[in-house]
Protein backbone atom coordinates (compact mmCIF):
# COMPACT_ATOMS: atom_id res chain seq x y z
CA UNK A 1 0.00 0.00 0.00
CA UNK A 2 3.14 2.14 0.06
CA UNK A 3 4.39 1.61 -2.90
CA UNK A 4 1.13 2.39 -4.35
CA UNK A 5 0.43 5.66 -2.26
CA UNK A 6 3.61 6.92 -3.09
CA UNK A 7 3.02 6.52 -6.71
CA UNK A 8 0.08 8.09 -6.44
CA UNK A 9 1.90 10.83 -5.25
CA UNK A 10 4.56 11.15 -7.59
CA UNK A 11 1.76 11.04 -10.35
CA UNK A 12 0.52 14.29 -8.93
CA UNK A 13 3.32 16.40 -8.33
CA UNK A 14 4.58 15.57 -12.16
CA UNK A 15 0.91 16.91 -13.03
CA UNK A 16 1.19 19.70 -11.31
CA UNK A 17 4.76 20.42 -12.03
CA UNK A 18 4.50 20.01 -15.93
CA UNK A 19 2.69 23.34 -16.60
CA UNK A 20 5.54 24.96 -14.98
CA UNK A 21 8.17 23.37 -17.51
CA UNK A 22 6.45 24.94 -20.56
CA UNK A 23 6.28 28.53 -19.01
CA UNK A 24 7.93 31.20 -21.11
CA UNK A 25 11.06 33.10 -19.70
CA UNK A 26 10.30 36.05 -17.80
CA UNK A 27 9.40 39.38 -19.80
CA UNK A 28 9.05 43.12 -19.38
CA UNK A 29 6.01 43.69 -17.08
CA UNK A 30 5.65 47.16 -19.31
CA UNK A 31 6.51 49.17 -21.81
CA UNK A 32 7.19 53.06 -22.11
CA UNK A 33 8.60 55.15 -25.05
CA UNK A 34 10.17 57.93 -24.57
CA UNK A 35 11.49 61.19 -27.22
CA UNK A 36 14.45 61.60 -24.65
CA UNK A 37 16.40 60.88 -21.96
CA UNK A 38 19.66 60.70 -19.98
CA UNK A 39 21.10 58.15 -17.84
CA UNK A 40 23.01 58.46 -14.53
CA UNK A 41 25.48 55.70 -13.01
CA UNK A 42 24.54 54.32 -9.76
CA UNK A 43 26.54 52.51 -7.52
CA UNK A 44 25.39 49.17 -7.68
CA UNK A 45 26.79 49.15 -11.73
CA UNK A 46 23.04 50.04 -13.20
CA UNK A 47 21.84 53.25 -14.14
CA UNK A 48 19.21 55.54 -13.32
CA UNK A 49 16.69 57.18 -16.46
CA UNK A 50 15.42 60.65 -16.36
CA UNK A 51 13.23 60.87 -19.89
CA UNK A 52 10.49 63.47 -21.32
CA UNK A 53 7.79 62.76 -23.59
CA UNK A 54 6.86 59.74 -22.31
CA UNK A 55 3.69 57.38 -23.08
CA UNK A 56 3.78 53.68 -21.96
CA UNK A 57 2.28 51.35 -19.05
CA UNK A 58 3.81 49.28 -16.10
CA UNK A 59 5.97 49.68 -12.96
CA UNK A 60 8.15 46.95 -12.13
CA UNK A 61 10.16 45.37 -14.61
CA UNK A 62 9.63 47.80 -17.38
CA UNK A 63 11.34 48.05 -20.89
CA UNK A 64 12.01 51.93 -21.52
CA UNK A 65 12.15 53.00 -25.33
CA UNK A 66 13.94 55.99 -25.89
CA UNK A 67 13.96 57.53 -29.36
CA UNK A 68 16.95 60.65 -29.27
CA UNK A 69 19.53 61.89 -26.83
CA UNK A 70 22.72 60.58 -24.79
CA UNK A 71 20.15 57.24 -23.57
CA UNK A 72 18.78 56.70 -26.90
CA UNK A 73 17.99 52.95 -27.36
CA UNK A 74 16.19 49.92 -25.20
CA UNK A 75 16.72 49.88 -21.30
CA UNK A 76 15.31 47.24 -18.89
CA UNK A 77 14.61 49.27 -15.35
CA UNK A 78 13.44 47.64 -12.51
CA UNK A 79 10.92 49.71 -11.35
CA UNK A 80 10.03 53.73 -12.79
CA UNK A 81 7.45 56.69 -11.69
CA UNK A 82 6.23 57.80 -14.20
CA UNK A 83 4.08 61.53 -14.50
CA UNK A 84 2.68 63.88 -16.88
CA UNK A 85 4.89 62.55 -20.03
CA UNK A 86 8.28 62.43 -17.67
CA UNK A 87 9.59 59.36 -16.14
CA UNK A 88 12.30 58.16 -13.54
CA UNK A 89 13.34 54.61 -13.47
CA UNK A 90 16.27 52.96 -11.38
CA UNK A 91 18.13 49.54 -11.68
CA UNK A 92 18.18 50.06 -15.46
CA UNK A 93 20.42 48.52 -18.18
CA UNK A 94 20.49 48.02 -21.94
CA UNK A 95 17.50 45.54 -22.96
Amino acid sequence: MHRTRRLAVAVAGAALAAPLLSTPPAHADGLHECFSAERTPTEDGYYKLTANGCAGGGYVDVVVKVMVGPAAGSHRCRSLFSWNGFLSANGCRPA
